[in-house]
């Protein structure tokens, strides 16, 4: 796990630094508030720190408000790191925002200890994160993650005039598969479509199960025509390769794709951009299933 180290002293650093290689972590240095700032904004940030209190520009409380303000709903556990004593600053500290509290010089046991402790709570609020914004049978994206997801994709579309593709998809008759071999050969087939669909998608884009069969997937920066070959890939991809059950039973699965674009002139809401690839949907369905209908070709007809 990366360790966040913010101190401008470099004999602390060094000190600390050795310490935390030592106990298996991976430091990444920071000598002051301002720097510090500039790593949490980058992909990935470190989740565990250790704070200095005195430093130049922002010190260590005011750079611990600063953090606590951030509206990205990020968990950091922050180590307050000093030589000031007693209760006063302690309170001090923890009123700024800190999880916990080390005075200078400090006994190596005693700073391994807690940082171990803040380590056990970053993956535990990593895992509950993760409990909370993954469906439970697939592990792609819930509704509630691809929703906030797709508003972020609208806004930056918007902001950088990028073009935004939206999937709205479901597997065809998934009901008879329930009703003929069960629902856990049900699940079976859900969880091959997502490895399917995933396998063919890029790096970027976002998959989510809406609900059942259905199925949303994210293309940022992806106009009608790039999308609408991904999507056939998808939808080949997934008639060509039937999931297994129960390492003998074969079923064979397709689906239908409703495919629209934002439309970043209009300034479209992101409800439309979703009623316009339901629709889409809706329309491939009527057509016979497996296959793609956009949204755009639709309203050309």
């Amino acid at each position: 796990m990366d360790v966040l180290l913010v101190d401008d002293d470099p004999i602390t650093r060094l000190a600390v630094c050795a310490a935390l290689e030592e106990w298996g972590f991976v430091p990444v240095v920071a000598e002051d508030g301002h720097q510090a700032l500039t790593k949490l904004a980058e992909k990935n940030p470190p989740h565990l720190m250790i704070i200095d209190w005195s430093m130049p520009g922002l010190s260590g409380p005011e750079l611990c408000k600063t953090i606590r303000e951030r509206s990205d709903g990020q968990f950091f556990y922050i180590l307050m790191l000093t030589g000031k004593e007693g209760s006063e600053a302690i309170v001090e500290a923890m009123e700024a925002g800190a999880d916990d509290f080390v005075s200078k010089p400090f006994d190596h046991r005693v700073l391994k200890v807690r940082i171990a402790a803040g380590s056990r709570i970053v993956r535990l609020e990593q895992t509950l994160n993760q409990l909370a914004s993954r469906d439970a049978l697939t592990q792609c994206w819930n509704r509630r993650m691809i929703d906030e997801l797709l508003l972020n994709a609208v806004q930056e579309s918007r902001r950088k005039n990028n073009p935004l593709s939206l999937m709205v998809l479901d597997i065809d008759h998934f009901k008879k598969i329930n009703d003929t071999h069960g629902h856990s050969v049900g699940d079976i087939a859900l969880k091959h479509l997502v490895q399917v669909l995933s396998n063919n998608l890029r790096e970027y884009d976002q998959i989510g199960r809406y609900g059942g069969e259905e199925f949303v997937i994210l293309l940022p920066n992806t106009g009608e025509e790039e999308a609408w070959v991904i999507a056939e890939r998808m939808r080949s991809a997934v008639q060509l390769q039937p999931a297994t059950a129960n390492n003998e039973l074969s079923i064979p699965l397709t689906i239908s794709i409703g495919l629209a674009q934002c439309n970043i002139e209009l300034k479209e809401e992101l409800q439309q951009l979703f009623q316009r690839a339901d629709e889409a949907l809706y329309e491939a369905k009527a057509a016979g299933r497996n296959r793609t209908m956009s949204a755009e070709k639709i309203g050309t007809q």
